[in-house]
């Protein structure tokens, strides 16, 4: 037993030894030396390690707290280090940022006071390559008399960590807005866009940049000085231009899979603040980055419950010459109403007819041919296209002012529909979408 005693204890100091060579070899071994001498610590150190700027874009939020957790282990495994609690400093260093209540010297002598160790750590020149952050320590010591920087640090990270890459990417720009245009007291946000077609991220991005300007316009400066800001949301994809501030955006999806944004603001047709073209992460976003044409996005994007509403063309594709039978399958009762969609995002409302309104209320299992079954002649198909079939089905009515603005460009018994341009279709989509209770269903109508 003595000597399996003998063993262990040999066994354990053997560890021990390979873990005090491992440390020595660590460069953050070298940099703790030169911390004890500039903080006249040469025993145990009290540390707070604050970690990065916020305003830095390189790393998520979340990566970032996984770089600042992993230093903090390793240098509490070193047996040299303590780690002093940050919250206080942090809410004091986050005062300064976000508040003008404080100068510089007074944030200083705040952050003295709340913190009694030894030193503080920042991680300073962050950079990532693939699924390495390379960064360095930086620490000030308590009396503010010395700093030591240490060599470039790896850690590995997560990649990939969905909003944090893009919620950092807006808010530094939201900063250096706030900045260039302190006056700013409206600002409207135009949709993202896309040069090569639609993807459901453009939506989303657009959604992230008004939650962005809202925290903006809620923030401890804004509300202590009492400078609001009114953020607007154009609609339609169209601005109106009459704002103090304009935003817009762009998303891009490139063959490599990977996703960029850009966002610039505009104040009398002026850019300020622009962040340049950035690659970003996506993950979590909850969208489909992929950029697809006109057409396709709308039947993409539908709000399909065939549970209630199916249309379905009756030949894919029509041979010119026939007529145009489209079926409509309701299985509740809705209120109809349809368009066709073409190509070059332009439209023609079909239901319902002016005058003949009711011929669109559909009952539970009545199901109906386009154009026929309303009462209406028959369509011959006389050219080659490919156009979107589109309807909305209402289980009650929709409000008074929609309602009035969709049968405005509804045909009438003796005359034609009119056409829609593409802000006017891209607006009413939205509205239609966004009623409550509502259902959609879409086909093809293909002629060759």
């Amino acid at each position: 037993m003595r000597r399996l005693g003998r063993l262990v204890v040999i066994g354990l100091l053997g560890i021990l030894a390979l873990a005090t060579r491992a440390w020595a070899a660590d460069p953050l071994a070298q940099w703790v030396d030169d911390v004890a001498v500039c903080t006249s610590a040469p025993g145990s150190l009290t540390v707070a390690v604050i970690g990065f700027d916020s305003g830095q874009t390189v790393l998520s939020r979340v990566q970032a707290d996984e770089v600042r957790h992993a230093i903090e282990a390793r240098l509490q495994a070193s047996g040299r280090i303590r780690l002093a609690p940050t919250s206080d400093v942090v809410r004091i260093k986050a005062l300064r940022e976000q508040t003008t209540g404080l100068s510089a010297q007074e944030a200083e002598d705040h952050i003295r006071k709340a913190f009694q160790g030894d030193a503080s750590v920042f991680l300073v020149s962050p950079t990532r390559t693939g699924d390495k952050a390379v960064f360095r320590l930086q620490a000030i010591a308590k009396a503010v008399n010395c700093k030591v920087t240490s060599e470039p640090l790896e850690v590995l990270i997560h990649v990939g960590p969905g909003l944090s890459d893009i919620d950092q990417v807006m808010q530094k720009a939201i900063g250096n807005l706030t900045e260039l245009a302190p006056e700013a007291k409206t600002v409207e946000v135009c949709p993202f866009v896309s040069q090569s077609g639609y993807s459901t991220c453009s939506r989303a991005l657009t959604d992230r940049l008004l939650l962005a300007l809202d925290a903006e316009a809620r923030s401890p400066n804004r509300v202590l000085r009492q400078r609001s800001l009114d953020i607007r949301k154009a609609s339609g994809g169209q601005c109106s231009g009459d704002a103090d501030i304009i935003a817009r955006g762009t998303f891009d999806y490139d063959r490599d899979n990977h996703s960029w944004m850009s966002l610039e603001f505009s104040r009398k047709g002026n850019v300020i603040a622009p962040t340049g073209r950035t690659r970003i992460a996506i993950d979590g976003l909850g969208c489909d980055p992929t950029l697809r044409p006109f057409l396709d996005h709308v039947a993409e994007t539908a709000k399909l419950d065939r549970a209630q509403l199916d249309v379905l063309a009756a030949a894919a594709p029509f041979e010119k010459g026939r007529r145009l039978d489209i079926k409509i399958e309701a299985k509740a009762e809705l209120r109809l109403y349809c368009w066709v969609l073409a190509p070059d995002e332009t439209a023609f409302v079909v239901l319902p007819v002016r005058g003949n309104e009711s011929q669109s209320v559909v009952a539970a299992g009545n199901n109906r041919s386009y154009p026929t079954g309303f009462g209406l002649a028959d369509i011959v198909l006389s050219e080659t296209f490919e156009n979107l079939f589109d309807c909305f089905g209402v289980n009650s009515e929709l409000p008074t002012a929609l309602h009035e603005r969709w049968m405005a460009a509804a045909p009438s018994m003796a005359g034609d529909a009119k056409l829609l341009a593409r802000q006017e279709v891209l607006d009413l989509m939205e509205q239609m979408r966004q009623t409550p209770g509502v259902t959609e269903a879409v086909t093809r109508i293909i002629v060759r």
